[in-house]
């Protein structure tokens, strides 16, 4: 049996992947990446992002809820950071494809 013909129980989920303006840096946009908040805590806890990632950031649930975004978000900001987050999310068996360019519309909540 070949990889590709092993089927998993977990749903398929979506990183997405962009430029934004945040916490007042006007002269560029850092990279932010960001996925479902309760996806992204089954195999991060937010008690580890400080230590992992310096912080984070979280959006309030999205206008039009979808299945790529059905709740509120989790992400980090700047371009190590968001490999990392990638990374580590792959070392404990998450799955899930990374969206360039395109993001649910979210209002921002919290940068801590």
């Amino acid at each position: 049996m070949k990889t590709s013909d092993i089927i998993t129980n977990e749903a398929f989920h979506h990183l997405f992947l962009f430029r934004m303006p945040l916490l007042g840096n006007r002269r560029s946009f850092p990279i932010v990446i960001k996925g479902s908040r309760a996806w992204i805590e089954q195999h991060i806890p937010i008690e580890e992002f400080l230590e992992l990632f310096g912080g984070y950031a979280l959006w309030r649930e999205p206008e039009a809820k979808s299945e790529e975004m059905p709740d509120e978000a989790l992400g980090v900001w700047g371009s190590r950071n968001a490999s990392k987050l990638r990374r580590t999310l792959r070392e404990r068996g998450a799955i899930f494809e990374v969206i360039d360019g395109k993001r649910p519309k979210q209002s921002l909540a919290i940068t801590p």
